[in-house]
């Protein structure tokens, strides 16, 4: 190979001509091929390999990515009926309560007339006790000052002028 380099040295056409030294330039290529080689054979497979990894764990961060995205949007629809499931039977427990609210309004209120009827009732039965009892009673005192009347008409009739005045004194009497 000696020869075959001193060959191409001594002629100065070619790699010559263009500046270069042809040992340099050979030697140099052998060394990329050598370096060329080690690395091909002991390097990059390696940096394949943990690249590859690297890849496959993107890949996989990826479709994980996907599916918490898919499951965030199922949760968020599953949120989402719920909370309109929840809005409707608020209204209808509102819709219910308010019925029955009413429902309970009416009933105290038809309560409280008919005991209020049952108040006036007995206050009216009350008043006609009372007034029959002031009733008896006048009839009663009526009888007594008749009777008494009486008693002094008849202690002292006479005639037509003194039982005129004897009727005047008693109700003289009366009024005092």
């Amino acid at each position: 190979m000696i020869q075959l380099v001193s060959q191409f040295s001594s002629s100065s056409s070619g790699i010559s001509s263009l500046g270069l030294n042809l040992k340099s330039f050979i030697f140099q290529l052998i060394t990329f091929l050598i370096v060329l080689l080690i690395l091909s054979r002991w390097v990059f497979p390696r940096l394949v390999a943990t690249l590859e990894k690297r890849r496959e764990a993107l890949e996989r961060s990826l479709e994980q990515a996907k599916a918490t995205e898919e499951t965030l949007k199922a949760a968020e629809e599953k949120a989402d009926k719920l909370l309109h499931r929840a809005r409707e039977q608020a209204d209808v427990s509102l819709t219910d309560a308010s019925k029955k609210a009413k429902a309970v309004i009416t009933d105290a209120e038809s309560a409280a007339g008919e005991k209020a009827g049952r108040i006036i009732k007995d206050a009216q039965a009350h008043l006609a006790q009372e007034h029959e009892r002031l009733h008896q009673e006048l009839r009663s005192e009526l009888a007594d000052l008749v009777i008494r009347t009486t008693e002094r008409v008849v202690r002292q009739k006479l005639d037509k002028e003194t039982d005129k005045q004897l009727v005047e004194t008693a109700i003289k009497e009366l009024k005092s």
